[in-house]
């Protein structure tokens, strides 16, 4: 099956409403400020593009989406509490995510950082507790999710994306940032799910390669939707921001969007007709930037 024979809206959209029943599954509604707070900013829109992806390499690899789904679900926590936080005043200070006012300045900014410190704290319940996965397997997808959002990813990302705000950056040091802020999780959500679905060696390699260079893919053209007004906060020029269209301009940093998902297709290419989702996910990433309506920002 080609990429171009999948229906990948359809597909993104049947995923993203399972993840999304689960999720409101585990926060059922009740009266105290802080649920509603965590219901409100996790089940207040998005794509859930990083549990899709988790769901569908555990397919590639064997594993049943009931088996995936509370990793893929964890994946989400996670991802959801590095956006309530970027947004705070002491980071990006956004006023809006997805089209609405950002957790704290609905909830306050003391019960928005509570919020995110109980979502990064539920997604290691929720995978301890994850039934019909091998106590060695769900281990090592826990240590996988532990090093993506820590010091040597997504949160020592943020701390470079701060440093280097205001400061010219070469492409290197752009590089690293997107590698560790954004595509720590990406690499991550393939790899817990092939974890999860005890994946050989060599698999599991293909699928690292796929998730580093889909999550640079996402990045850039997150950095160009943004340069092009498609952002709903505080626009990344505004915040002096180091992205590839600031130093590159749109048409070049495009390319390096380009070269990411076509090194993203060859790594899954031998995979067959399995990682059609796959490949249609990281083919979708750039052509989105001609008509963003599926992965818009925020993915």
């Amino acid at each position: 099956m080609r990429a171009d024979s999948l229906d990948v809206r359809r597909y993104l959209d049947t995923r993203r409403r399972l993840v999304e029943r689960a999720l409101a599954a585990r926060f059922p509604p009740r009266p105290s400020a802080l649920r509603r707070a965590i219901r409100y900013s996790l089940l207040g829109g998005g794509k859930r593009l990083r549990p899709i992806l988790a769901l569908a390499a555990g397919e590639v690899a064997g594993a049943p989406v009931r088996t995936v789904l509370p990793f893929a679900c964890a994946l989400e926590l996670v991802h959801t509490y590095s956006l309530v936080h970027d947004d705070l005043p002491a980071m990006d200070d956004d006023d809006l995510r997805r089209g609405l006012p950002t957790s704290h300045k609905v909830f306050g900014e003391g019960v928005a950082i509570l919020v995110g410190d109980a979502l990064l704290t539920e997604a290691f319940e929720l995978m301890a507790g994850a039934r019909h996965v091998a106590p060695r397997n769900a281990l090592a997808a826990v240590a996988e999710m532990a090093r993506a959002a820590g010091e040597g990813g997504m949160v020592g990302g943020q701390a470079l994306d701060l440093e280097a705000e205001g400061r010219a950056a070469t492409l290197a040091a752009i590089r690293t940032i997107h590698r560790r802020k954004t595509g720590a999780l990406f690499r991550a959500a393939v790899r817990v799910g092939a974890l999860v679905a005890n994946a050989r060696p060599a698999l599991l390699r293909r699928l690292t390669t796929y998730g580093e260079q889909l999550g640079l893919c996402f990045q850039i053209a997150d950095d160009i939707a943004d340069a092009a007004g498609a952002g709903d906060g505080r626009t990344d020029h505004v915040l002096g921001k180091a992205t590839y269209p600031a130093l590159l301009g749109m048409g070049r940093a495009r390319t390096h969007a380009e070269r990411a998902r076509d090194a993203a297709l060859a790594a899954v290419a031998p995979l067959g007709a399995r990682a059609t989702p796959l490949r249609a996910i990281a083919t979708l990433v750039v052509a989105q930037l001609d008509a963003p309506v599926v992965l818009a920002r925020t993915g």
